[in-house]
């Protein structure tokens, strides 16, 4: 079952990365990091960003991470498309002007539309 996200172009976080646009601005992504020992990794790549992560417990921790963009890149960053990935599963996706499902919304990931399927693999595989 899919709360609507496609899975045509997306892909883990990988590569090189390219300027993306958030608005009328252009922003280039490319940050590795730990969070309490597991892996995080932004990337903008191929008009669209890519977050992954190491379990669903980091990705939980991105709110206070967005809060930290410069109040310009937070307020337009919801016009990207981004694809939200635990190890090389997708479990997520924004795609601007795609609403979020009534899942995601009762869950408070909106505008984030769940894959239910990505994310029942990543917690059978042990990465919740």
């Amino acid at each position: 079952m899919t709360d609507g996200s496609p899975r045509d172009g997306s892909r883990p976080a990988g590569g090189d990365a390219d300027p993306v646009a958030v608005g009328d601005l252009r922003v280039a992504v490319d940050v590795e990091a730990t969070v309490d020992g597991d892996r995080l990794v932004v990337r903008s790549v191929d008009g669209r960003i890519d977050v992954s992560a190491d379990t669903l417990r980091t990705l939980g921790r991105l709110e206070s991470l967005l809060e930290q963009l410069p109040g310009r890149v937070g307020e337009l960053i919801h016009r990207v498309p981004i694809g939200v990935h635990v190890g090389d599963v997708e479990v997520a996706r924004v795609d601007p002007g795609v609403p979020a499902g009534p899942l995601a919304h009762v869950l408070g990931v909106a505008p984030a539309r769940l894959d239910v399927g990505g994310v029942a693999s990543a917690v059978l595989r042990g990465r919740w």
